[in-house]
């Protein structure tokens, strides 16, 4: 589902206490319900539709849940302070999401969820895709060599619009880091490939790895 920044941010909580189905279900009929668009819908509906999602959203979700959730919802209500000093809606700098990849299922859910948000921020195809690679690759890399990890979505509006993301873990490291990134590096197990393919897509690329764990942070600009 590719919508304005309102509709981006309300599906992106939804998406945490149901199924990505329901989810766009949910905020789907919510929006035509309201005579609304979700491309076109702006902070001024933000009450509305949240009021309505209340309703919208009761058979989704689990009782005991829907307090934490209406909160969530409701923090994009709140102001937070600009650059300079000014008021701006919550919704124009979009909250970071962390998906847990412990199962190849997780790595789909997290692969998915990069893609529709790049598209979200007004990406393009290419740009969607190099997302969704990178994701793939570390999460798989997480899977396989260091039991799972985390991986957070974090986008940027200004001062340049992008997609960040952070992929960390508690394995045991990448061996021979440098060799790696270098492309002259050829690993028995497989461990560190698809890292040099990341950096490649990435528009600014990090990676700190160590006896304790890893963690990737790359950006693609969009």
């Amino acid at each position: 589902m590719s919508g304005g920044w309102v509709c981006s941010a309300l599906l992106r909580v939804l998406q945490q206490f149901m199924s990505e189905t329901a989810a766009r279900l949910a905020l789907r009929g919510t929006v035509e319900s309201l005579r609304l668009s979700l491309d076109t819908a702006t902070t001024e509906d933000l009450s509305r539709l949240i009021e309505a999602l209340e309703l919208a959203t009761r058979q989704f979700v689990d009782p005991c849940r829907r307090p934490q959730m209406m909160a969530q919802l409701r923090a994009q209500l709140a102001p937070s302070e600009g650059p300079e000093g000014t008021a701006t809606s919550a919704s124009a700098e979009v909250r970071a999401t962390t998906y847990l990849v412990r199962t190849e299922a997780d790595a789909s859910h997290a692969r998915l969820a990069a893609r529709m948000l790049c598209e979200s921020l007004g990406g393009r195809g290419y740009e969607c895709q190099k997302v969704a690679t990178a994701v793939s690759e570390l999460a798989r890399n997480q899977i396989s060599y260091a039991g799972g990890g985390t991986i957070q979505l974090a986008p940027q509006l200004a001062p340049k619009r992008l997609l960040r993301v952070s992929a960390e873990d508690s394995g045991q490291g990448i061996p021979d880091l440098e060799r790696v990134l270098s492309g002259t590096y050829q690993s028995k197990t497989g461990m560190g490939l698809g890292l040099l393919s990341v950096k490649r897509l990435a528009d600014r690329f990090d990676v700190r790895t160590g006896p304790k764990g890893t963690q990737v942070d790359f950006e693609v600009w969009l």
